[in-house]
C-alpha cells in the first residue's frame, strides 16, 4: 500500500483546543483556500456530533465534509437505535476506528481533527475531554492541542502558560494569545476564528476572535 503524505495546503488550516476545569474551548480559522486562491473567509470547520461533543476538522474540503457528515449521521442513527447519545470517549473511539478502517482501504481520509466534549470518560466519570487525532488514526487524550502549521507557533505558548483547572476567562485569554501569535508570525492570513465552548450544558458559540 502507498499512502500519500498530507499536502502542505492541508496544514494551512489551524485548529486549537484547550481543556478547562469543566469545559473544553475550541477554535478554528475561517479561511478556505485552494492553491493560491482564498475561496471564502467564513468557513465553519466544526461538526456537532452530539449535544455535548464537537469535532473540528482540517484537510481537503471534500474529505473533511464527507468524513464529518459520515460521522455525524452515523452517530445520530446510533442514538435513535439505542435511545441515547454516546459519551465523548465512545465517540472519539468510534471516530478513530473509522479513520483506521479507511486507512486500510483505497478510500483513506486526509483529515486531521480535534474532538472536545463533556461526559463520561473511560472510567465512567463525567469530565471535560479533548482528543487529538491525525489522518493516520493516531489518537490521544490531551489537555491542549493544535493542528496545522499554526501549532509550530502556539504549542510552546500553551506549554508555558497552560495550567490545570483553568477558568473559562483564563482559557479564553490563552486562546486569544495563541491566535494573535499566529496572525503575527504565520505567512497565511487568518483574520477570523470561530470559537466554541463545550460543557455540561452543551455547545455554545462565543464571540469570534
Amino acid at each position: 500500500l502507498h499512502f500519500s503524505p498530507l499536502s502542505q495546503a492541508t496544514k494551512m488550516d489551524f485548529l486549537v483546543g484547550i481543556q478547562g476545569v469543566d469545559f473544553v474551548l475550541l477554535a478554528s480559522d475561517c479561511s478556505q483556500a485552494r492553491s493560491i486562491v482564498v475561496m471564502k473567509r467564513d468557513m465553519d470547520k466544526s461538526v456537532e456530533i452530539s449535544p455535548n461533543t464537537l469535532m473540528l476538522t482540517s484537510g481537503p474540503l471534500g474529505d473533511t465534509v464527507n468524513f464529518g457528515e459520515y460521522i455525524q449521521k452515523n452517530l445520530k442513527l446510533n442514538s435513535f437505535r439505542n435511545e441515547g447519545e454516546l459519551s465523548p470517549w465512545a465517540s472519539a473511539n468510534y471516530v478513530r476506528h473509522q479513520l483506521s478502517t479507511a486507512l486500510r482501504s483505497r478510500g483513506a481520509y486526509q483529515v486531521n481533527l480535534l474532538l472536545g466534549g463533556y461526559g463520561d470518560d473511560k472510567d465512567g466519570e463525567a469530565s471535560p475531554q479533548l482528543y487529538y487525532m491525525d489522518h493516520l488514526a493516531a489518537f490521544a487524550r490531551v489537555p491542549y492541542a493544535a493542528q496545522g502549521y499554526g501549532g509550530f507557533f502556539t504549542l510552546s505558548i500553551m506549554d508555558k502558560h497552560y495550567k490545570e483547572n483553568m477558568t473559562l476567562e483564563e482559557a479564553t485569554a490563552l486562546m486569544q494569545r495563541c491566535i494573535e501569535e499566529v496572525r503575527k508570525r504565520f505567512l497565511a492570513q487568518m483574520p477570523k476564528f470561530f470559537v466554541r465552548v463545550v460543557d455540561k450544558d452543551g455547545i455554545r458559540t462565543l464571540d469570534d476572535m
